[in-house]
Order: structure tokens, then sequence, then C-alpha cells
């Protein structure tokens, strides 16, 4: 009997198209390529069936969010207004900011096959510690250009700045290089940069004239030529956008470009879209384009300082998810009434003129009455005088018990009844005379700091709410290993948990609109990790990469009115569908 020898090349093409979905698509993947040709047909094809089921899975919000934990050896620091871009396998950082006046210059690089960070130890000529400039992938390079510096709190050293440094970084050689330009480049920060052909186009953000001094926002266009190396600023046509910075620029294919939202100065966010289309000629000035948004109330709440990620003919923006804005849990909180400074209610129900009033505004914006009881400097204050002796004696006994139900009504700092340091002195006691604070000195001693018993309360309540949160935002992830790699997948949504928006721009080159795409069923929602700003999202083989950012809790600043600390993230998301295992 004759025994077949059956082997790999003997399955059908779309069984081991199916097969090669499964391995990695950077390292694994790679090595497929270069068994054959048909292996290297059907690689491809592999990649393109995970770039439609991660544009499918976007539309249908059919994707699972995955947070990488930190894997040992080097760990890059937290940080927002980064610059990132993917190259081959591997995505680079570059420089950010922290809240503590920090800014740097160093460069990381993800390996997106094995997810561990390192740190190239370049040489030549680096750049300067800089925030919101633009890094992107050409060939074997990362064009660096602009960007801004926070100011030193030692005067003597740097004040804030804008740059107008083109570095280049070569992967092959591990090295950065700085060009100069035969034309001046302008010093530009929080603009945004994408590769058309062998040019880059740079659009918006701050421009100082100086490199120091007064910001002013632009709407410029700036052509720089990668193979010349020459700048050149770009004519355009009327109407344009607004002058922005921190809004988003996508390439659609070699001649469009999408520019969405952005800020234009304080109380002035944009969310509108324009379509920049470049001439034929050089000469020809670029043609500006207003495209017309449809169904915005399927749209993001923000666009500005959130960077979008172009997926196929759709683009995708991650922010706050919209039934958390007037969410039934989260309006008492909004509404509720700061308690920072407590005003006693009137002692008594007699009548009282005006002249024995005096209106206090208190922080929180409200006013109350303190009463303030004129001082007689014709009291008796005799110690021979006893009917008026045991008279003062009765009015200062109401007046504490009157205060120590006050208290535990406004303070109720506990369940049990409040002793004698809890009492909170009134105006009212000042009007005493010394004599008649002897005789009541056997009652209960008279605090000298009326409010701080209430402030104590608050800053209980407030380290409550934080451990409430802590606490949640323990149970809302729970551990998942797949691969052998140290993940977790986020399935409780937060607060403030970020959700996916998906722009068509099929149609914005043809019928000059975009459209926000509606929201499925809440069955097939999937949220993300807490709400952050100026973060970098990037495109990767069928997943979305999502890195740092700083993280503002907007309805906790609402509560008491107290500063609540930004959260700078150095944190790893991963976006892909819900069938596909990283």
């Amino acid at each position: 009997m004759n025994h077949i020898t059956i082997n790999v090349e003997h399955l059908p093409e779309i069984v081991l198209e199916y097969i090669l979905c499964q391995v990695s698509l950077y390292s694994d993947l790679k090595h497929c390529m270069l068994v054959n040709r048909r292996w290297y047909n059907l690689s491809k094809a592999a990649v393109r069936k995970v770039q439609r089921d991660l544009q499918h899975a976007l539309i249908n919000r059919q994707i699972q969010w995955r947070h990488m934990l930190p894997e040992p050896g080097p760990k890059i620091s937290e940080r927002y207004a980064h610059s990132c871009c993917v190259n081959g396998d591997s995505m680079y950082v570059f420089g950010g900011c922290t809240t503590a006046n920090t800014t740097f210059n160093d460069l990381w690089r993800l390996d997106l096959a094995t997810r561990r960070w390192i740190r190239p130890l370049a040489t030549g000529t680096y750049p300067s510690p800089k925030a919101c400039a633009t890094l992107v992938s050409h060939k074997d390079n990362l064009v660096l250009f602009g960007g801004w510096t926070h100011t030193s709190p030692y005067s003597p050293y740097q004040n804030r700045k804008i740059f107008g440094h083109l570095h280049v970084y070569s992967i092959a050689t591990n090295r950065w290089t700085q060009i100069v330009t035969t034309c001046t480049s302008p010093s530009l920060g929080g603009h945004t940069a994408t590769l058309q052909n062998d040019e880059m186009v740079v659009f918006g953000g701050l421009e100082c004239p100086n490199g120091a001094g007064i910001f002013s926002s632009t709407n410029d266009v700036w052509v720089l030529n990668l193979k010349e190396w020459t700048w050149r600023k770009q004519a355009t046509t009327s109407p344009q956008p607004h002058p922005r910075y921190g809004h988003s620029q996508v390439s659609i294919d070699n001649k469009n470009i999408l520019i969405l939202g952005g800020c234009g100065g304080p109380n002035m966010l944009f969310n509108d879209v324009w379509l920049l289309r470049k001439s034929v000629e050089v000469e020809e000035p670029w043609e500006w384009i207003e495209l017309t948004v449809l169904k915005k109330e399927n749209g993001t709440p923000h666009l500005a300082f959130h960077p979008v990620c172009k997926v196929g003919n759709h683009v995708v923006i991650l922010s706050r998810g919209q039934q958390y804005r007037s969410s039934p849990s989260c309006l008492p909180q909004v509404l509720r009434v700061p308690s920072r400074i407590w005003v006693p209610p009137q002692a008594d129900s007699r009548p009282h003129s005006r002249s024995s009033h005096q209106q206090e505004v208190c922080l929180n914006g409200k006013k109350g009455v303190l009463k303030r009881q004129k001082v007689d400097s014709q009291f008796p204050v005799s110690s021979s005088d006893e009917d008026e002796k045991s008279q003062s004696k009765e009015q200062a006994k109401k007046l504490v018990s009157t205060n120590r139900s006050q208290t535990q009504a406004t303070c109720d700092t506990s369940p049990s009844k409040p002793g004698p340091s809890h009492v909170i002195r009134t105006s009212e006691t000042f009007g005493t005379s010394t004599s008649h604070k002897q005789e009541i000195s056997p009652r209960p001693i008279l605090s000298i700091r009326p409010n701080a018993q209430c402030n104590r309360q608050r800053q209980l309540e407030s380290l409550e709410r934080m451990e409430q949160r802590i606490r949640r935002l323990r149970a809302g992830s729970k551990p998942c290993y797949p691969s052998g790699r140290r993940q977790q997948r986020i399935s409780s949504p937060s607060r403030n948990a970020m959700c996916i928006y998906v722009l068509d721009i099929g149609d914005a080159t043809e019928k000059k609109s975009v459209s926000w795409i509606p929201f499925p069923t809440e069955s097939t929602m999937s949220f993300g990790p807490e709400e952050m700003i100026l973060f970098s999202l990037v495109l990767g083989r069928g997943e979305l990469i999502m890195f740092g950012g700083i993280q503002k809790d907007l309805v906790s600043k609402r509560q008491e009115g107290e500063a609540v600390p930004d959260v700078v993230s150095n944190s790893l998301h991963f976006i892909c569908p819900e069938q596909f295992s990283l």
C-alpha cells in the first residue's frame, strides 16, 4: 500500500492564507514571504485581509482594546505632545513633555513584533528638547521638523521657544543629521505634516517671528522638497481655513490632503473639515475646499488635540463617549454645590436690623449672612451684679447649644454627637465681655477656627472619591495573556472612557462631503481607557496603536472647585478586531 506524503504545500490557497493571518504580521510574516513566490503573494493577501477586517470592525465597533503591560527592560517615561510614526516593523517616538516643565529629546523604538521598547544610542547632531513637533517616515529616514519647548523654571537657562530646525534620523546608520536648507524655514509648533511623494507638506501651527516671544496661530502651507532640501511657501486659494494649531492632517492620496478640527485660541475650537487639493503646475495655487460634514450628531465632541488615523477610506478619532457627557451618574456631581466655607444660619428667629448683618461673598460664588452683634461699650461688667451675670450665663448656654445643633446639621462629620472640640464659634461670642467669658469657662471650649472641621470633611470626601476611583480602575481591567505576552483587555468602561468615532471620507474628493458613521447598538460598543489628549495614534498591520497622552478628569475638577492634577501616561493600547489575537 502506497503512502501519500502531504505537506503544507498541498493545502488550498484559501486555507494557507487563513493560517498566515494567524501568525504575527511583523517578523513571522516577513519570514514567510521569503519561502517562495506563492507564499509571498499569500502573505501580501493576508495583510490586505487583516486591514479589511480592521476597517470593518471599526465601522461596526466590533473591536477590542488591549493594554500592554510593561515588559522587562528599558521603559519609556511618561509624556504627551510627542512625535510618533511607523517605519517597517517599528514605531518611533521622539521628545514630548511632562507637567513638570520638562521637555525631552530622546528617541525610542517599539519593536512591534516583540512589543518591547528599545532606546537607540544614536550619534550625530541631536535635536533640541522639544514637543509638538512632526515626525514623518520617508524611505529609511525619519524627518523631524519644528517643535516647541517648555519655559525653564530657572530663568538664566531657557525661555519658551519655537524651533524651525530640520533633523533627519537614518535608521540604517543610527545617526542624527541637522539639515541646513537653502531657503529660510519657518519656526512652527503644534503644526501637522504629511508626505506627498517626495515632498513634506506642513500646515498651520503656532509661529513666532524671532523664535521666542508672543505666539500666533497661522494657516500657511509650507512644502519641503525631500530631494533638494528646499522650502517654499505654497500659494493657496480663498476662502481658507482659520489659523489654527492642535489639528489633524491626513493624506488621502498624492493630490489631496484633509485637515480636521484644531484650536484657534481661547474658546476657539474647530470641528470643520477642509480639503487641500494640489495643482498640476507648481506655479499654480493649491485649492482649499470646505467639505460638508453629514450626520454631525454621530460625530466626536472634540477634534482639537485628539490625533486621528486613516484606515482605508475612513478616519478614526478617539474621544470621550457621547453618553457620558450628560449621563445621570455625572450630572449630580457636576451640579453639586461646593461648600468651601461654612456660613452659620441665624441663632434665633428674632428680626434683626440691616445694620447688624454684613454680606460675605464665599469662594463658591454664593452669598451668606454672618451675624455680627455690636459690642456695647456701656455694657456693665461689675461682678457684683448677679442678675446680669446670670442672664449672661443663660445667653451663653443657649448660644453653645444652638451652635452645637447647627454644627451637627451642617458639617455632619460623624454619626455620633459632636464633643466640645467640634463646636464652632460664631461672631456673637465676641460680643461678650471678659468677665462673662470667665463665668462660662466650665462650658465646652469654643474653636478659634470656624471652618476647620468642614475643611477637614471636604478633604476626607476628596480622598474617598480618589480611593473609589482607584478601586474602579483596578476592577475595570481583567488580565488575559494571549500568545504568552503580558496584556490586559479593557472590558469595563470608566466614567470618562474613550470611544471610537469613524468619519467616512470616501466622497471627500468627488462629492465634497464627509459623513460620520452612526453608532451601532450599545451591546457592540467597546470602551477604551480614560480620556486622553495630545497622545499619538498610528496604524500598524491590522491594528491601531495609541501611546502616551495627558489625562484630564473634567468632572472631578468641577467637584468642590478643586484643581485635579493632570495625569501623564506612557501606556500602550492596541485596537484590533475582536476575533484577532495579538
